[in-house]
């Protein structure tokens, strides 16, 4: 079950939409099933007209929008006042494959999730005025009005959305319909409409991906905040710390050149809206973490590179593993956004990899986990590879033998992060291997990189001691992991 919440002004004008033909999908038979007073069906609107939209709103309108009429509030958006209404609407969808519920269902179904998000709580008849209403199969929308009707204050939930999600979990499960995954504060901020179409009028990209790519580089190479707004200005962007009354740096903001408001401001975007470990407290976090800067050890080769990468993926499939996994992934993105900002015109495929894998180098909160010494390894191989611009020789970013090394790195981790329930970050991890490995090996020799069949990590330790080239490691693993693609996991 997908839940969606918005925040709006106009009581009217949302039920005029749940009840009516709709635009992007077509109504049918708009109805009311359920309401704060447990009329529910009572207060359907009655018919004015042939067809099934010619309803009459207003005694429904008029008596959820009592309170906050009550209370003073305004039907539309104040031009300097809060930008969130007092209007709560929240969707609920069902997967597609699910069962198709009745009104009754849907009924309890819209209590239970008011009650777990603390909107409207079971046994409290004060609370606020709410209706949910049904025009298709697999969802139900919910309109509720924060305003209590006891005392005529508006209220703001707190932490309404993992409520949410929580509380439709266990919908899911006690119904028995397709479970989703937990919501786990890892996905990046997506650009808004407004940036998509503004970047498609000027010819190029939205800037928030952009600058979170900018600024996930500046971060590996810098070791503070000073440092790290310099290397950003380096690269050409605008950037900027914001400061207390101490003059400490409390936060950062970025933005690219050209990229001005109407009024001819520059545009700038906090650490914290383009990804969870990017606001400068994470920033802090991993800086403290990071091992002296790699300025002597000079430039990497690319069988450093893949020995580094074999190590990581035998740490995280030992079947002993419990700790350090989390930094493991973390640094693993600073390597693939190393290796991205090498190979500038994606020759080698690593910009679609780290672009698909970003997700899944977070941890679930997006705190910048502890880093540990493998993960230690991957953060001085990408801060070389940058502070070197790419390898020795001339295999600069085109080692097959390291892109199947990190496939396989990120085939470990997908399987690690899928035992503990974290299908968003492992689906991105898989997602990344399997690009990898498209790019680099031809058909009959890829290995699925959706099997979470793998090798036990003391098959890995023993690889990784045998005499031999790294590439043969991984190549001996990979054929090991495909010969077990049938028996259980270690």
């Amino acid at each position: 079950m997908i839940t969606k919440v918005v925040h709006g002004w106009r009581p009217a004008g949302l039920l005029a939409y749940l009840l009516g033909p709709g635009t992007a999908e077509v109504h049918r038979s708009p109805r009311v099933i359920a309401s704060w007073d447990g009329l529910d069906a009572g207060w359907q609107p009655e018919r004015t007209g042939p067809s099934e939209y010619d309803l009459r709103l207003g005694p429904l309108v008029d008596a959820l929008h009592a309170p906050a009429v009550a209370a003073g509030l305004p039907t539309r958006a104040p031009c300097n006042g809060p930008k969130r209404g007092y209007v709560w609407h929240c969707s609920a969808r069902l997967a597609a494959s699910d069962r198709t519920l009745d009104d009754g269902q849907w009924a309890d179904i819209a209590r239970e999730l008011l009650d777990g998000a603390g909107i409207a709580e079971r046994g409290d008849p004060g609370g606020p005025r709410w209706v949910a209403i049904r025009h298709a199969d697999d969802h139900i929308h919910i309109a509720a009005v924060l305003v209590r009707q006891d005392t005529g204050r508006r209220f703001w939930p707190h932490h309404d959305y993992p409520k949410l999600r929580s509380t439709a979990r266990a919908i899911e499960q006690r119904l028995g319909l397709i479970v989703t995954a937990v919501a786990d504060d890892t996905a990046a901020r997506r650009p808004g409409r407004g940036e998509v179409e503004k970047a498609a009028r000027q010819g190029r990209g939205p800037a928030r991906p952009e600058l979170r790519r900018a600024a996930r580089e500046a971060a590996i190479r810098a070791g503070g905040p000073e440092a790290f707004v310099t290397e950003l200005r380096a690269m050409g962007y605008r950037a900027e710390l914001r400061r207390g009354p101490s003059g400490d740096a409390l936060g950062y903001r970025i933005g690219r050149a050209g990229d001005l408001t109407a009024a001819g401001g520059q545009v700038f975007y906090s650490g914290s809206k383009l990804a969870p470990d990017l606001s400068l407290p994470q920033l802090r976090r991993r800086w403290a973490q990071n091992p002296g800067r790699p300025s002597q050890a000079g430039r990497p080769s690319s069988a450093e590179a893949e020995n580094v990468v074999v190590r990581a993926r035998v740490a995280v499939g030992a079947s002993d593993a419990r700790e350090g996994v989390d930094g493991i992934a973390h640094a693993t993105g600073d390597v693939l956004a190393a290796l991205t900002a090498i190979d500038t015109t994606n020759k080698h495929g690593w910009t679609d990899a780290e672009q698909r894998y970003e997700r899944a180098s977070r941890a679930p909160g997006g705190q910048v986990p502890d880093v540990g010494p493998v993960g230690a390894e991957l953060r001085v191989l990408a801060r070389r590879l940058l502070a070197a611009r790419g390898f020795r020789g001339k295999d600069a970013a085109g080692s097959v033998a390291l892109a199947i090394a990190l496939a396989g790195l990120m085939q470990e981790i997908a399987a690690w992060q899928r035992d503990r329930d974290r299908a968003h970050q492992a689906a991105a991890a898989d997602d990344a291997g399997a690009r990898l490995r498209a790019h680099h090996l031809p058909q009959r020799d890829r290995v699925p990189a959706s099997s979470p069949v793998r090798g036990s990590g003391r098959e890995r330790a023993r690889f990784s001691r045998e005499p031999g080239s790294a590439s043969q490691v991984v190549s001996e693993s990979e054929a090991g992991m495909t010969r077990r693609s049938t028996g259980p996991r270690p």
